[in-house]
């Protein structure tokens, strides 16, 4: 039951390879400018975005104790 006799199991070769070369990447890793690129966008420029959206509209909104037909911007 569940199929633990690999018996019959033939493995594909391509994704052997696909995992072997997946798991040994870092063995690989070079930096080059598309590297560089992702690793810039996505440690530096993405968090600053998030944080300086966060940053502009954290004391916009009031959620604390709001009827249904009150507002929940604070400039009213």
């Amino acid at each position: 039951m569940g199929g633990h006799a690999h018996g019959s199991f033939k493995p594909d070769p391509a994704v052997e390879n696909f995992n072997t070369w997946r798991e040994q990447h870092y063995l690989r890793f070079r930096w080059t400018r598309p590297n560089v690129k992702v690793a810039i966008l996505g440690f530096i420029v993405a968090p600053v975005t998030l944080y300086a959206i966060t940053h502009a509209t954290t004391d916009r909104w009031a959620w604390n104790g709001k009827l249904k037909d009150s507002t929940l911007s604070k400039s009213n």
